[in-house]
């Protein structure tokens, strides 16, 4: 690869981690600890990026006067390489974490000991006294232990979005094997720079993931959001597919938010949200339409498979009311729509909805 062309590359990479970063600062994703995170993936991205675009330039000359910051700038770049994924692999330590984050600062306090005394030792890379750069024998070290952090990256993202179903696989995998793709050819072929490149992709790839889930989730329940379900009713619209849709509601949360505060509110809709989604994950996708409102679209659904789910989500807000001081009450009703009749999926929606506020009339009795 052309040196002049590696530069550029790097210097359009790093503008566009610019640009994502000023985006992720004016917008974030996900809370202010994953935010953080994210920013500081893309801040020492670009850092790596700068210290390989100088030792690049360093490298075209044989002046024994850039010997030194030659050696200081590829013992940081070796350092700081692991760091990377390390960020995000390594998750806030607690109690049940602490164990896991002293297993992944291990590796990579391994491997800045072993660049520092590469300076002398010429283990990781050598710069000879005519600023002459060649690779050491232990070279694959930082690379074997950056490619052990991704491994843990694309765990905890795979863990992080595992309830987002397995439409962003792809872009997973993409995000994960692109440093590594990246690595592997540059480590066959000397003169290629990939790596950082090929980080600052996968770095914007993650962003427009997040950003995606943004869009199709709500982000307090982590189920699909109203956008996602009125998309999703337009195409069953034209599918024509048998299908059942479960409408559900929390009972009484505007007094429990006037009684005890809306974060016990709040707590309420997550605690019935997640509920919701364990009782019908086999069978069907939960959304969130409303404010205390949710609904269940399941595609080729039995009355029998209905029921069943909605007896388990009678046993799990049994199981969860139990040790709780405020109770959460749901109330629920179904229909069902099938192909060939005349009969639209919105006015199936509308029965559903009926129905369900006939199960909330009869809670209500029941409470009197």
């Amino acid at each position: 690869m052309n040196i002049t062309a590696s530069i550029y590359t790097d210097i359009y990479a790093i503008i566009i981690l610019l640009i994502t970063m000023f985006l992720t600062i004016k917008n974030p994703v996900g809370d202010k600890s994953s935010n953080n995170r994210y920013i500081s993936m893309l801040a020492l991205t670009m850092i790596l990026l700068v210290l390989e675009i100088f030792t690049v330039l360093m490298s075209l000359s044989s002046s024994r006067t850039l010997v030194i910051p030659h050696r200081i700038a590829n013992v940081l770049g070796f350092a700081l390489s692991p760091v990377v994924p390390f960020i995000l692999s390594c998750l806030p330590s607690s109690k049940k974490r602490r164990f896991k984050t002293m297993f992944l600062h291990l590796p990579l306090l391994i491997n800045i000991i072993m660049c520092v005394l590469s300076y002398k030792t010429g283990w990781i890379f050598f710069v000879d006294n005519n600023n002459k750069y060649s690779r050491g024998d232990l070279f694959l070290i930082p690379m074997i232990i950056s490619a052990f952090y991704f491994v843990f990256l694309m765990l905890d993202i795979r863990k992080s979005i595992i309830n987002y179903k397995n439409e962003n696989n792809k872009l997973i995998i993409l995000i994960c094997f692109l440093p590594i793709i990246g690595a592997v050819l540059q480590i066959a072929f000397k003169d290629i720079l990939l790596i950082w490149g090929n980080m600052a992709i996968s770095l914007v790839v993650y962003y427009i993931l997040l950003r995606e889930i943004q869009f199709r989730y709500d982000p307090q329940t982590g189920v699909k959001n109203r956008l996602a379900f009125e998309k999703e009713m337009k195409k069953y619209s034209k599918n024509e597919k048998d299908m059942a849709i479960v409408v559900l509601d929390i009972n009484c949360l505007k007094i429990i938010n006037d009684k005890y505060g809306h974060k016990e509110g709040d707590n309420v809709i997550i605690n019935a949200a997640h509920i919701i989604k364990k009782s019908f994950i086999d069978i069907g996708e939960t959304f969130r339409i409303g404010g205390d409102e949710f609904c269940v679209i399941c595609e080729d659904a039995t009355k029998g498979g209905i029921e069943a789910a909605l007896t388990k989500f009678e046993v799990l807000l049994a199981i969860v009311n139990k040790d709780r001081k405020i109770k959460i009450q749901v109330a629920y009703g179904y229909d069902f729509f099938r192909k060939g009749e005349d009969e639209s999926i919105f006015s199936v929606f509308s029965k559903a909805d009926s129905a369900m506020y006939d199960h909330k009339a009869r809670c209500k009795r029941s409470r009197m």
